[in-house]
């Protein structure tokens, strides 16, 4: 079954967590159910808390709760505008089109793929800051096993992939506030701090993520509101892919990144 049969003619989904990464539970209708097979279904709904995976970030799972059964959220997948939640039923009640539901994100893994999005963009910066050039970022894994970013180009030493770390850990501790804006597209290009412009797909309005003092990031993702939630950054090694170098990471738990 392909995706795009299941949200031809859908209405775009209202992304709850691009304003708000913190929210867990959520109320929202049932504009489209179709079945997979057993008690698998493909549901989409007119809002959504539930990340799909994309930018890097894998998806959210969690929870949906009917007025008669419930069900889990294996993943979310976005579609032409659309947040398709893959489904798996805990009753044979099937979901009712026009229903009200209720959802609630698994928060744990939710929240360190904030924290670990935000370290990312943190390191972005900071590696920028340690080698007095800009690295351009090709690609990126929040996810288990190993988190990861990819940049175009040489590899520094890792002398100066530490230095970036410790830059990292020190922003860190400055509790720099995480500001997210909504832009129209006659706006975007007028930011000239903003990398990768030109690989952004054509939209109406661009969400912009800025750690306080550094360069806005256009992005999509969910992130913690200041950089002291990420608890610490650090690097677990550096290896050469096609085009340039990856550098694995991971946060490290600390006073301000216990869940909110």
């Amino acid at each position: 079954m392909k995706l795009s049969d299941i949200v031809v003619n859908a209405p775009r989904t209202e992304l709850l967590y691009f304003k708000d990464s913190y929210l867990k539970e959520f109320q929202a209708k049932v504009l489209r159910a179709v079945k997979e097979q057993g008690r698998s279904w493909y549901l989409i709904l007119d809002q959504s808390a539930f990340h799909p995976k994309g930018g890097g970030q894998p998806s959210d799972t969690g929870k949906l709760l009917f007025l008669v059964g419930s069900a889990q959220v294996k993943k979310a997948i976005f579609e032409s505008g659309v947040v398709v939640h893959y489904i798996k039923l805990d009753t044979d009640n099937p979901p009712e089109v026009g229903a009200p539901v209720r959802g609630i994100v698994d928060w744990e893994p939710r929240y360190k793929y904030m924290r670990r999005h935000t370290a990312a963009h943190l390191f972005d910066h900071c590696i920028n800051q340690a080698t007095g050039r800009t690295y351009r970022t090709m690609g990126s894994w929040l996810g288990e096993p190993k988190p990861y970013v990819d940049y175009a180009g040489e590899p520094p030493s890792l002398e100066v992939i530490t230095q970036a770390q410790g830059l990292a850990n020190t922003y860190v501790e400055e509790a720099l506030s995480v500001n997210i804006d909504f832009l129209d597209k006659s706006k975007i290009h007028n930011v000239s701090d903003a990398p990768n412009i030109e690989r952004l797909p054509e939209n109406d309005v661009y969400r912009v993520v800025r750690i306080n003092g550094f360069e806005s990031i256009p992005c999509g993702g969910t992130h913690v509101k200041a950089t002291s939630e990420i608890g610490g950054i650090k690097t677990l090694g550096v290896e050469a892919v096609n085009g340039g170098f990856r550098v694995y990471f991971d946060v490290e738990d600390g006073p301000s990144s216990k869940n909110p």
